[in-house]
């Protein structure tokens, strides 16, 4: 039986570009996909733009792209493929996302990738040097046994670790792109070097609004458009196409360090006290060495330039690089010349031009890319969903602190607040500590993952809320933050 008039409809194709990019040595090809599409939308043939290598070699921050296999860059995305080599890239936008892109291509030796590509080396040649000192140090020649005998009350010498490299520079010039590629770079040769960020509005392997390390001894995600330093490379983000990370994550709670400038201090040295306990638990970590990604900083900025000193110090830095600044790095140059290391190393401080395809992120960009990302910690992403946990507790249930609003001398960093429905569809951090603990204990210890309050019902005194895995809470306190803010519904 046929319906009237429905053999009049004619079908629909989808709306598809399909094109062929040839990429010369040292050629880039740059992309960005706006935050237009759904995260979820049902139809996953238009999940977004997809890429195959048809010949030659490309990367992504670092990662290689396999031959003849397709790529799917999501909504969200502003990256771009280099190539050293040359390459050829087929271009598939199904579903007609409207996609900004261009080719890029400059001689080899004009190539801010080439600095960059030298930095790595430089890095290496340090990682191989501590290892060989190293090497010296747990087999010593008969010459250095008796230099060592003279010396005896000395004390035993503390192994040297590799690089110490702290990245830093004005808003957008890509300090966050350089520290993916150096430790993917690193990665590729075998080592397993440690991430640090020092900037809270952007989330190392976690949301936004917190600062961590992780070490990277395994494969990036070339498809996830924080390029492997996103939250579903981690083992809460459920099945991973590649290795997951696990981040030592602290949960600052604010958007800039300027928000709240002592604790930024208290939470960076008690990182890199943890960062240092690595070190001596991990002989490889150790040899690879350490990658700082900081906070935007401006020439003339004398606090934003004390703070990059403290974490100079805290992280025990060797190396600081400067990107897109002459003028701050003659500053710093000027400000650590007579600065040196607990190994009496000088910290050099090296200019870097930045690449003229790094800019700076807006605001409405950047609200959405954090929406992203307590979508996807909840919720997964295109590949691969998660289902996450509606979860009822009483207000006796929870245990819920937060920094005062107005920080008096003597103040507590903590306080326990009453549940309300002011709290509605915020994030809330759940920490790896017990409701009986000190509110100093609770602030600076990690986190053990996050929970969203989906409703408050003030009458009936119950929260309903959200979690990415089951059971109860236990006596895990929670922290209120003040940001992220919340943007959305995620039950709408």
């Amino acid at each position: 039986m046929s319906i009237p008039g429905l053999g009049q409809i004619a079908p629909q194709a989808p709306t598809t570009t399909q094109r062929t990019i040839n990429l010369r040595p040292f050629g880039e090809w740059r992309f960005s996909i706006p935050h237009q599409h759904s995260t979820f939308s049902s139809n996953s043939s238009a999940a977004g733009v997809t890429v195959r290598l048809a010949a030659g070699t490309a990367e992504r921050d670092g990662t290689e792209l396999a031959p003849n296999c397709v790529y799917t860059f999501l909504p969200g995305t502003k990256s771009k493929l280099f190539t050293d080599q040359g390459c050829t890239l087929e271009i598939n936008n199904t579903g007609g996302y409207p996609l900004e892109d261009r080719v890029v291509e400059h001689p080899p030796e004009q190539s801010p990738m080439l600095s960059y590509i030298n930095l790595h080396f430089g890095l290496q040649d340090h990682e191989r040097a501590a290892a060989a000192q190293a090497q010296q140090q747990q087999h010593p020649t008969h010459h250095q046994q008796q230099q060592q005998g003279r010396g005896a009350g000395a004390g035993v010498a503390r192994p040297k670790p590799g690089p110490r490299v702290l990245i830093c520079g004005p808003p957008g010039v890509g300090k966050t792109s350089l520290a993916k590629l150096l430790a993917a770079l690193a990665t590729r040769m075998g080592s397993q070097p440690l991430v640090a960020n020092l900037n809270p509005t952007d989330g190392l392997l976690c949301l936004p609004g917190t600062l961590g390390a992780a070490v990277f001894g395994t494969l990036m995600d070339v498809e996830e458009p924080a390029g492997g330093f996103g939250v579903t490379n981690t083992p809460i983000s459920g099945p991973s196409a590649v290795p997951v990370k696990n981040p030592l994550t602290f949960y600052f709670g604010h958007e800039k360090v300027e928000d709240d400038v002592d604790m930024w201090r208290q939470m960076t040295e008690r990182l890199a006290v943890l960062v240092r306990r690595k070190f001596e638990r991990n002989r490889d970590v150790r040899m690879a060495g350490l990658l700082v990604d900081t906070a935007p900083v401006e020439a003339g900025d004398k606090e934003g330039q004390d703070l990059l000193g403290w974490a100079v110090r805290q992280f025990d830095a060797n190396l600081v690089v400067v990107l897109g600044s002459e003028q701050l790095k003659t500053e710093l140059g000027q400000r650590f010349a007579s600065e040196k290391t607990s190994f009496e190393e000088p910290v050099t401080v090296l200019g870097l031009d930045k690449s003229d395809g790094a800019v700076q992120i807006d605001k409405a960009w950047r609200q959405k890319s954090t929406e992203t990302a307590i979508k996807e910690y909840f919720f997964g992403g295109i590949k691969a969903r998660l289902s996450p946990f509606t979860q009822s507790a009483s207000f006796d249930e929870l245990v819920v602190f937060r920094a005062p609003d107005e920080p008096y001398e003597g103040a507590p960093v903590l306080e326990r607040v009453e549940i309300t429905p002011e709290m509605a569809h915020w994030t809330l951090a759940v920490m790896i500590a017990s409701v009986t603990d000190s509110p100093q204990a609770i602030r600076f210890s990690s986190v053990k993952g996050f929970i969203v309050i989906a409703d408050v019902d003030q009458e009936r005194r119950r929260v309903k809320f959200l979690s990415p895995v089951s059971g109860r809470l236990g006596n895990h306190p929670l922290i209120w933050g003040r940001w992220p803010e919340p943007y959305l519904n995620l039950l709408a």
